[in-house]
């Protein structure tokens, strides 16, 4: 091995070991373990040989192999970050409903204590009447 394939094996393997570190000590989300473990595989191989790539480029016609693993990764990266603005998208959906949700809530709580309040104010208020027509009775009664 020359040089170059031990540096691009040794980065690989160090990428790799990460990768799997981090899994393990559930630090990344496990279902997106698989992916990452993947693109972990992908760049210990070709870090340790290099000479793959140049075989895919002659395959696929492409002139200049080098530039295969900038468009995986560039690729690879598009689609995480639309993965992303999916998931940011239905958690700010789901943050939305619970709030209305919360809100319809409130207002029926709301209802409620109004209602405890008027009918609570209505039994307080008859006991005060019926208080006022007793002590007038008993004026009444009091005078010759």
């Amino acid at each position: 091995m020359s040089s170059p394939q031990i540096i691009g094996a040794t980065i690989g393997l160090i990428i790799g070991g990460i990768i799997f570190w981090l899994i393990r000590r559930d630090h990344m989300i496990s279902r997106d373990g698989v992916r990452w473990l993947f693109i972990a595989a992908a760049t210990m191989l070709y870090g340790a040989f290099p000479g793959v790539n140049d075989l895919l480029g002659q395959f696929l016609g492409i002139s200049y192999p080098p530039i295969i693993p900038v468009l995986l990764g560039l690729g690879a990266i598009l689609i995480k970050l639309l993965i992303g603005d999916i998931e940011r998208m239905k958690t700010r959906i789901d943050i939305e409903r619970v709030v209305q949700r919360m809100a319809m809530l409130e207002a029926q709580l709301h209802q409620l204590k109004a209602k405890e309040e008027q009918s609570s104010s209505d039994t307080t208020g008859d006991a005060n009447q019926g208080r006022v027509k007793q002590s007038q009775n008993n004026v009444t009664a009091i005078k010759p």
